[in-house]
């Protein structure tokens, strides 16, 4: 996840998406009069949400990982950028070591973020490649629904959920006469590769399932899902807010964890 102004940022194992979720979440900032400097961590107070909806939560954070050498923390100097949201560390001879503000809250709290899904749409090209950060944050639609919601939402920031989907096959025989001709169909070919077709489905499948306020037109309809010469009857989405530490829903819709989002017929047999 990510403020879209971070897009320029983004770690290589985060760009690899293809499908990105605008969503809308409470406003974060940090009491910088609370930042206080131990051997091992660093703590500080992060404010969630605005006005009479504000909340306080104390995070220990630890800039190194356990593979890194070890270093005091009291030997840095912290500035925080509050237009990026981005908290900046000196003092490493490395050079300085920076931090989104949505990353390490994400990370540390002991909550999940709540997170309100407004807009889903393609992050992939023709042949479902990725597209770059530059190209995603120049989206029509993604700007529009940005406008839009400076406008209609300024107690809430908005960020963006990438998500990269991993295609899997799963067969289903629903004839009993046509079991080994199914089950060899099946095994004859190679594995489900991720293509347009599956990636529009997929979005599909989650337009519907969310209903976002900012998706206009809802594809209730889905084109057949071929590939390999089999046909698709379904697909089934699912996504694992909890390890991203994140409450999912929309004005529609709460995702519960892991639950199956699951969207047919794809192909008729009539």
């Amino acid at each position: 996840m990510s403020y879209p102004y971070d897009l320029d940022y983004l770690l290589p194992d985060d760009q690899r998406y293809n499908i990105y979720v605008a969503t809308l979440i409470p406003k974060l900032s940090i009491d910088e009069d609370s930042v206080q400097f131990f051997e091992n961590y660093i703590r500080f107070d992060v404010m969630v949400g605005t006005g009479e909806h504000t909340s306080r939560e104390i995070l220990d954070i630890s800039i190194f990982s356990d593979d890194k050498p070890e270093f005091d923390h009291r030997k840095f100097e912290f500035d925080y950028e509050k237009p990026r949201k981005a908290m900046v560390f000196t003092g490493w001879k490395k050079g300085p070591i920076e931090l989104s503000l949505l990353h390490v809250y994400r990370e540390d709290s002991k909550y999940y973020l709540d997170t309100e899904i407004v807009y889903i749409g393609q992050a992939f090209g023709e042949n479902g490649e990725r597209l770059p950060a530059e190209e995603l944050m120049s989206d029509p639609m993604l700007q529009k629904v940005e406008e839009a919601l400076l406008r209609e939402y300024p107690e809430k920031d908005l960020a963006l959920l990438l998500l990269e989907f991993n295609s899997q096959l799963l067969e289903e025989i629903d004839s009993e006469d046509e079991d080994l001709i199914q089950l060899q169909e099946i095994t004859k070919n190679p594995s489900l590769e991720l293509n347009n077709q599956i990636l529009n489905a997929t979005e599909a499948a989650l337009i519907n399932y969310f209903k976002p306020e900012y998706n206009k037109k809802l594809n209730n309809d889905f084109s057949n899902v071929e590939d390999h010469g089999l046909h698709y009857h379904s697909v089934t989405v699912q996504v694992h807010p909890d390890i991203m530490g994140l409450k999912l829903f929309s004005k529609e819709k709460t995702y519960l964890s892991n639950d199956p989002i699951v969207s047919s017929p794809l192909h008729s047999n009539s």
